[in-house]
């Protein structure tokens, strides 16, 4: 294991008031996302892949220790900037490998047309290959959700504030309507969590979760695919 590579990462669930308190104890300690907008947070947008066997979905499901996820992901519904991901966690420590991908790839991805990264000589790329020629690929799940973003240096901690899930209809969920509704509280670190950043936590109602939003997606059938 790398530990520079591997970060920590923990989940909670927590309502609105609970936010609140967490974001009122965080001013002038921790600063927001710098690609944040008015309302201090961005949407998320993600198409899941997964295998002809639901590999990956059931790794979740299963509770395995060590496991992978692999997600094309863009923010604010701009498909000018797009990311491939391979999430690897091994208990609560996870690393990204990432690569940028152009929209006609990402378009042949969630068409379900594969063949072309057999081509590819990128590490990430090839190590999805390999699962392409084994198992076979498929979009699996998309969805949006809006993330609120909180960072601090020491340790790169970010506090990340998500909204649940919800499908590719419409307007994206936005931070108004939100605040009804509990939300999902990722505490991410590398190496150690600053005193500084612990006592922000401290005497919180914290519900600690493994909740997957993948999971969340599959099991509720969010497959409505955005289009270049």
């Amino acid at each position: 294991m790398n530990p520079i590579r591997y970060r920590y990462e923990h989940k909670y669930i927590i309502n609105p008031q609970t936010a609140a308190i967490l974001r009122g104890r965080a001013v002038g300690v921790m600063q927001p996302d710098a690609y944040a907008d008015k309302d201090g947070g961005y949407t998320v947008c993600n198409v899941y892949l997964d295998d002809r066997y639901d590999s990956f979905y059931h790794a979740k499901q299963l509770g395995h220790y060590s496991r992978d996820k692999y997600r094309l992901r863009y923010y604010n519904g701009d498909l000018s900037f797009i990311r491939l991901e391979r999430k690897h966690k091994d208990g609560i420590l996870n690393y990204k490998d990432t690569i940028s991908l152009t929209a006609a790839q990402f378009e042949q991805m969630t068409n379900g047309d594969f063949g072309f990264i057999l081509r590819e000589t990128a590490p990430l790329w090839q190590r999805l290959a390999t699962v392409y020629r084994l198992r076979g690929l498929r979009p699996s799940a998309a969805f949006t959700y809006r993330r609120e973003t909180l960072t601090y240096k020491p340790g790169n901690v970010r506090f990340t504030f998500d909204s649940h899930p919800v499908p590719f209809r419409g307007s994206p969920p936005t931070y108004e309507n939100r605040q009804a509704y509990p939300l999902l509280l990722e505490v991410k670190y590398t190496g150690f969590l600053p005193e500084t950043i612990q006592r922000l936590l401290n005497g919180l109602p914290l519900v600690h979760t493994e909740m997957s939003k993948y999971a969340v997606a599959r099991e509720r059938n969010y497959h409505t695919i955005p289009r270049v």
